[in-house]
């Protein structure tokens, strides 16, 4: 029983780690990452509520689009005949590719499309056009389409009532429905010059996640690859193919993001590495300093997931700043341990948490601000900068010390016990005998060089400000990827005035 009364109470000191474990564990399973483009602007603003809906009803997020550039038009629209044959029999991965207007590679769904179109119409207009076609009236109107072949002199006339003699082409709520040509459509999929073609593939299977559309794309990219280096690569030799939509945004987004957040922390965790070995040339404490780095990281991204649920691959960029943040809070507390041998471990976090603690607060203070600009990627950098500052000062405060000096774990016998509020009030300063305090005589040799150089920093930036100052980018252009293939390609297709077609798919 005396063992067991020894556990519950140990238990009962520590029970906000335990605590601590549970919101960590139940984070994990509520974290998601956001890679939508338009979830990184502010919410409230409505033409981005209007872009979120019409990307919800209007836009298919399983459609990827391909560009096929070639040397001459001819080339380009065999070329993109070959694709469009290819991926169509990968069932596995392509529901549907388009790559001509609908009416010149299935003439058959011209009347299905104009059925459609006219059981959609007004029942006022729908009921003429029955009228129209009554057996009393069928005479009478190919009567009409004879004589408007006879005297009229358009072209437009002449080449579509030869095909269409009961004029079903004009629709009232439709009026230019008769003057579109079988050419203007051909604007969607090929440029001016016909040397620059568009496929839009259709995704079988669903791309929720960036995982999925990063492994949809690689199996598509494989299928493309074999075709080019297949018996007719010799045709494949001048055709570049390019890929842009949303599937290449979101696998662009997430994994870059993955890859400069993973990049970060290794360059960051390499850096401490060494300063801290060239400063004290000892393996243990280097390692366990990597080593609570590492579960901080992963503690603050699983209470993020539990605070917010959803974050954004931007907000990912916490890691880097809050590495080095919690390092210098670990290093403090080495220091004063290496220079005063004879306090322990109670003591050293008696005179070095209030500092600790106090400035994490005015840190995550800063941090948090970002939350009120409106930016919600920049929101959820701050906040989980924030988190981590509040779990890195006291992971650093509470357990950085005990495994490294563990005969200077237990306090002394005549030591005060340690309230939690000491650790937010600073000790008072000795006094010298008959003298002023310590930290006044510090004041007193402080050197003037310091003095001198801060301000020569100061009114050095001051001129330079005076005289130049930087610039802003208010556009929208510092939220698009940078070096993305479909960015590239959807710039690209501006330029040849396929763009506009590409977007509002």
């Amino acid at each position: 029983f005396g063992r067991i009364f020894i556990a519950v109470s140990s238990f009962l000191k520590r029970w906000w780690w335990v605590l601590l474990l549970v919101a960590v564990g139940l984070g994990v399973a509520r974290l998601r990452f956001d890679t939508d483009i338009l979830d990184l602007l502010p919410p409230d603003e409505p033409t981005v509520q209007g872009l979120k809906l019409y990307q919800q009803r209007f836009t298919n997020a399983r459609e990827l689009v391909v560009t096929l550039r070639a040397p001459d038009s001819e080339s380009a629209e065999r070329r993109a005949d070959e694709l469009a044959t290819r991926l169509q029999q990968a069932t596995n991965l392509v529901a549907e590719v388009t790559w001509q207007p609908p009416w010149m590679e299935s003439p058959d769904q011209l009347g299905e499309l104009l059925g459609w179109l006219w059981f959609n119409q007004p029942p006022q207009d729908f009921a003429a056009l029955t009228n129209r076609l009554a057996p009393g009236q069928l005479k009478f109107t190919l009567d009409e389409t004879r004589d408007l072949l006879a005297t009229s002199m358009s072209p437009m006339d002449l080449a579509r009532r030869s095909f269409d003699p009961f004029n079903l082409l004009t629709m009232p709520a439709l009026a230019n429905i008769s003057g579109i040509s079988m050419d203007q459509g051909n604007q969607m999929f090929a440029s001016a010059d016909g040397k620059y073609r568009v496929l839009y593939v259709q995704s079988a299977v669903d791309l929720t996640g960036y995982r999925s559309c990063e492994d949809w794309l690689k199996s598509l990219h494989a299928v493309v690859a074999e075709l080019e280096s297949g018996p007719a690569k010799a045709n494949w030799k001048d055709v570049t193919v390019h890929y842009t939509g949303r599937p290449v945004f979101v696998e662009e987004i997430a994994t870059s993001m993955q890859r400069d957040m993973s990049h970060s922390v290794g360059a960051t965790s390499i850096i401490i590495a060494i300063l801290f070995w060239l400063t004290h040339r000892r393996w243990k404490p280097m390692l366990w300093l990597l080593a609570l780095l590492m579960l901080i990281l992963g503690a603050t991204l699983a209470l993020g997931g539990l605070l917010l649920g959803t974050i954004s691959v931007v907000a990912l960029g916490f890691a880097a700043v809050l590495l080095g943040l919690a390092v210098d809070y670990a290093v403090v507390h080495y220091q004063e341990a290496l220079a005063h041998p004879q306090m322990t471990v109670p003591e050293i976090r008696r005179a070095i948490a209030p500092s600790i603690l106090w400035a994490a607060i005015t840190t995550m203070s800063a941090f948090l601000v970002l939350n009120l600009g409106g930016l919600p990627g920049l929101g959820q950098l701050g906040s989980l900068v924030a988190i981590g500052i509040a779990l890195s000062a006291l992971v650093m405060v509470m357990i950085y010390l005990p495994p490294l000096f563990p005969e200077r774990r237990q306090p002394r016998p005549d030591q005060p016990p340690f309230r939690w509020w000491n650790y937010f009030v600073a000790p008072q300063e000795p006094r010298s005998a008959g003298g002023p305090p310590a930290s006044s005589i510090a004041r007193k040799n402080r050197p003037r060089s310091v003095v001198l150089l801060t301000g020569l920093i100061f009114f050095g930036a001051c001129a330079v400000l005076c005289f130049h100052q930087p610039g802003l980018d208010r556009s929208g252009n510092a939220l698009q990827p940078a070096h993305g293939e479909a960015q590239t390609t959807l710039d690209r297709s501006e330029e040849r005035r396929v763009g506009k077609e590409c977007r509002s798919r």
